[in-house]
């Protein structure tokens, strides 16, 4: 299981995906990631031609953040990816299976 960030890009999970510890777990037993979408954008173009003159909010996107009180994954995403082979994607991107996560659409990672 690994949090992180994501774009969903040409058939393509793009991000980033990293360990965590009980350290990391909040009050509100959340671990989430320390990744901003916005910092690391520059680092998703320099390594992908194709979204230079893009903004990092119009490509889909999403978060992965774990929840010890549910013992689960939680995805938040653009709802543009709610089909069932873009989320097997993205959970083997977070080393995850379905069953150890919860999909979520949120109007935050709505793409512009």
């Amino acid at each position: 299981m690994k949090i992180g960030i994501f774009w969903y890009w040409n058939n393509e999970v793009l991000g980033v995906a990293h360990d965590f510890s009980a350290s990391d777990i909040d009050s509100i037993g959340l671990a989430d990631s320390n990744y901003a979408h916005i910092e690391y954008w520059e680092i998703i173009q320099s390594s992908n031609k194709d979204l230079k003159y893009m903004e990092y909010e119009e490509v889909p996107r999403g978060r992965a953040i774990f929840s010890s009180k549910l013992n689960k994954i939680i995805i938040y995403l653009d709802r543009s990816l709610l089909i069932r082979s873009k989320i097997e994607k993205i959970s083997i991107f977070f080393e995850v299976t379905t069953e150890q996560i919860i999909i979520k659409s949120d109007p935050h990672y709505r793409i512009k």
